[in-house]
């Protein structure tokens, strides 16, 4: 009987769990997570868990009686402190290990931190577990002061989230507008305003310098020389891949966790899955690590089915991936740093539009917000077979064209 762990109770290890019991219905599988709590659903804490419209049965995706059912063993609490590789061993703190024939690497990422001064009084929060939703939530409510920084999409759906709870917020973005890895300034400058007329104010261009506060409390962020008042000061800056474990097992390590198409490291008894991987994109052609729920699921189901069959199905996913800010429903795919054009097909007066990415003549991405969901499928394609747009272009962006007769 094999032994299958995975490191890592997230999304990604969960899936690849399950797929390993549907291909083998004796394998001893054994989930190993750092959290307290069975795994859950990380996108609706900025959103509907923060904002307390779902409870944590709701985001939990499965249920102790279901892994039970699975006899899927899940070691809660556990955190790894080394890989063994010639002994094929997984080494947790306080002196216990597990052993393992096949080893699914899903360790995900952790908060990027800021070092200012200021940083480690209270009232400070990161972003990232459910343990930082409840804190956040709990010092969350009408008439408290949040300035958050960093204008990305978690810096965003936690601005509508606590002005919804009554907070006054202000974000904070160092680069001159929000979105910038993806948006023009017309674009960003439109989304922004969309927050503003909902209350969100901000300040970019400026970086914070320092979190100044009394007894022991946030009072205030300086920026730019001035200090904006906040009670609840959240920053979110992104996420780094957790690779020391790997690193330090002599695994391959570059911008995360390196895998082939199949999901398997240098190491054949290993293979990796979700935000923690850097993989082979079979349609841009390049390297890349994705932090996209969707990617998470899927690379574990194929991590953990490639596992048990030996097999090498590879990676075909065009990842994406979803996010709400106040009224904005907001719908992503593809590649969207590499671009020589950006075209907007819809209204943005209208607040339903899809902003496409095109390079040397082909869609690379899009961005839809309140975009209509029957689009995506043929936006989807033309990414996937990078499809010459060639004069199609002008009809493209005019909303009133069927896409589909478009390009039948």
């Amino acid at each position: 009987m094999a032994t299958y762990v995975m490191l890592g109770g997230g999304m990604a290890g969960l899936r690849a769990a399950e797929a390993v019991r549907r291909a083998d219905e004796a394998a001893e599988i054994v989930l190993i997570s750092e959290e307290a709590v069975i795994p859950y659903d990380r996108p609706p804490l900025s959103k509907e868990y923060l904002r307390g419209d779902w409870d944590l049965e709701r985001i939990t995706l499965t249920k102790a009686a279901d892994l039970e059912a699975q006899r899927i063993t899940v070691r809660l609490g556990a955190a790894a402190t080394a890989i063994d590789r010639a002994n094929q061993v997984v080494r947790l703190a306080g002196g216990g290990e597990q052993r393992y024939d096949k080893l699914l690497y899903a360790t995900g990422g952790r908060v990027r931190t800021l070092d200012l001064p200021g940083a480690d009084l209270t009232g400070v929060h990161y972003f990232r577990t459910l343990a930082d939703a409840d804190a956040l939530r709990a010092a969350a409510g009408p008439g408290a002061r949040a300035v958050l920084i960093g204008g990305g999409f978690i810096g965003m759906e936690l601005a509508a989230s606590l002005t919804k709870l009554g907070a006054q917020v202000t974000v904070l973005e160092a680069l001159p507008y929000i979105w910038s890895r993806f948006l023009d300034e017309a674009l960003a400058t439109h989304i922004q305003r969309i927050c503003e007329g909902h209350g969100v104010q901000f300040r970019t261009g400026v970086a914070p310098t320092a979190i100044t506060g009394s007894g022991g409390r946030v009072q205030a962020v300086t920026a730019g020389g001035a200090d904006i008042p906040a009670g609840i000061v959240c920053i979110g800056v992104g996420i780094l891949p957790n690779v020391e474990l790997a690193q330090a097992a002599g695994l391959a390590v570059d911008n995360g966790l390196v895998v082939d198409a199949a999901m398997q490291t240098n190491d054949p008894l290993i293979y990796g899955a979700g935000d923690v991987v850097n993989y082979p994109d079979p349609i841009f052609k390049k390297r890349r690590r994705v932090e996209h729920w969707g990617h998470a699921e899927y690379t574990g189901m194929l991590a953990g089915g490639n596992m048990v069959s030996g097999e090498a199905k590879a990676y075909e996913l065009l990842s994406y991936v979803w996010s709400d800010v106040f009224d904005m429903h907001i719908e992503f795919a593809g590649e969207e740093k590499d671009y020589d054009q950006l075209a907007v097909r819809g209204s943005l007066d209208e607040q339903s539009f899809t902003v496409l990415y095109v390079k040397g003549g082909a869609l690379q991405a899009y961005l839809g917000v309140n975009a209509p969901p029957r689009e995506f499928r043929t936006l989807q394609r033309l990414i996937r077979e990078q499809t010459p747009l060639g004069d199609k272009l002008d009809g493209l962006k005019d909303r009133a064209t069927d896409l589909r007769a478009l390009f039948a």
